[in-house]
């Protein structure tokens, strides 16, 4: 079979549905809305592991230990997950993080983010 016999969709991968994937979790949505509306290009993890407690703290479901649990989820979890997916770049060494918009994230997580405020 040639590549001219097989459908467009199934010679390129589902980006909406990898997306979609992406910010099915609330986690790594709140990461991508730090990220996207940062000052600065990078942001370090250790800012945004405080970001993150802090709005769990906001919602009455932080603990002291929520610093190294939360630490913890984004090195194992999330960032490899949103690094897999291409939508941020991850420094090890620095400890830093970039976000890296495309436009159909940029309509996903705008859209996402009103029916956030709505609910």
């Amino acid at each position: 079979m040639s590549t001219f016999d097989v459908p467009s969709s199934q010679q390129e991968p589902d980006r909406i549905g990898e997306l979609c994937d992406v910010i099915a979790k609330q986690r790594r949505r709140h990461v991508l809305y730090f990220l996207r509306d940062a000052d600065e290009a990078t942001v370090s993890v250790e800012r945004l592991v405080q970001h993150l407690v802090g709005r769990e703290r906001e919602r009455e479901r932080a603990d002291d230990d929520d610093n190294a649990r939360v630490e913890q989820r984004l090195y194992h979890v999330s960032l490899p997950k949103l690094v897999n997916a291409g939508v941020i770049e991850h420094d090890r060494r620095s400890g830093c993080v970039r976000y890296r918009p495309s436009p159909q994230l940029e309509q996903l997580l705008e859209q996402v983010s009103e029916l956030e405020e709505r609910s």
